[in-house]
């Protein structure tokens, strides 16, 4: 499967442990830069949840309207939940893709998420 940056994808995530997002077919976001989609068996990903409120989202997460993303429901990606995951065994289909202002705000969340101001 040849993924972007971007992409919107079911994770197969489980099995996990504590408090690590869980789900047999969780949309996530692809993360990676496209070089290392194309060339590795992995791929880095950020997990949505419909679980927020949109009044307090936290800086590590971005809000995505249904109306606007082949998601099933408003949703925020959650930037302080990334992994990386093998592309043949947990990537099981592309929905979409985020629009282009929201993969900014992700950069965003990705640096505070980690860090780097």
């Amino acid at each position: 499967m040849k993924l972007h940056r971007g992409d919107i994808v079911t994770v197969q995530l489980n099995p996990t442990e504590g408090s690590e997002q869980r789900g047999a077919n969780r949309p996530c976001v692809i993360i990676q830069n496209d070089v290392g989609n194309e060339h590795s068996p992995t791929t880095i990903v950020a997990p949505f949840t419909t679980q927020y409120d949109s009044n307090d989202t936290y800086p590590f997460e971005v809000e995505l309207l249904a109306s606007e993303t082949p998601l099933n429901g408003d949703s925020v990606a959650d930037l302080s939940q990334i992994r990386v995951v093998d592309i043949g065994a947990r990537i099981q289909q592309r929905l979409g893709s985020v629009p282009t202002e929201k993969l900014r705000e992700i950069d965003v969340a990705i640096k505070e998420s980690l860090g780097l101001y």
